[in-house]
């Protein structure tokens, strides 16, 4: 949860186009990406719908995932309406169809939701112009490794995940928004 609004932070406030209204833009990116899933989840949780705030049982995933598909829908039309930055805007909007993907595969598989939210901003920073290939290569590998050792996903679903993660954000961002 914290991949998110790191990654907005960056691409709002570095640059050479930081809108009129940073704050507002990152309040709303941060609040649609991040706040309202927690928010869900915790709920959920409380409801016992879900048994972990991980929701690590793959039947249990579809519900918030349906919820954080709506949520950044909503977070990018409020971004486009705001003129927000293309890229902003594209990256909440792979926020909202990815997540939409994972919402369909688990249903049917368990991929791995780390190894592709990290993935996707990681191709949205590279596209912003922070070119650090070993700095973001360890930091996804190192995600990948831990959720196999955690014993939380098999090296496929974190492979699966990570690649994609970035071929879904690539194409979107580069096709869609830029």
């Amino acid at each position: 949860m914290m991949v998110a609004p790191i990654t907005f932070g960056l691409l709002i406030y570095t640059g050479t186009s930081i809108p009129k209204n940073p704050h507002l833009t990152f309040f709303i990116a941060f609040f649609f990406s991040t706040l309202l899933a927690i928010a869900t989840v915790i709920y959920l949780k409380k409801q016992g719908i879900v048994s972990d705030v991980d929701v690590s049982i793959r039947e249990q995933r579809v519900q918030p995932l349906v919820y954080g598909t709506i949520y950044c829908g909503v977070g990018f039309l409020l971004l486009k309406y705001l003129n927000a930055s293309h890229l902003v805007q594209g990256l909440m909007f792979c926020y909202a169809i990815n997540t939409a993907i994972v919402w369909f595969i688990t249903r049917e598989w368990k991929i791995s939701i780390h190894a592709i939210g990290l993935s996707g901003p990681l191709v949205a920073i590279w596209l912003h112009g922070f070119h650090y290939p070993i700095i973001m290569g360890i930091t996804l590998v190192l995600i990948c490794v831990s959720r196999v050792i955690l014993k939380a996903h098999t090296p496929a679903q974190v492979i699966v995940g990570s690649g994609l993660g970035m071929s879904l954000a690539y194409f979107e961002l580069t096709i869609l928004f830029l």
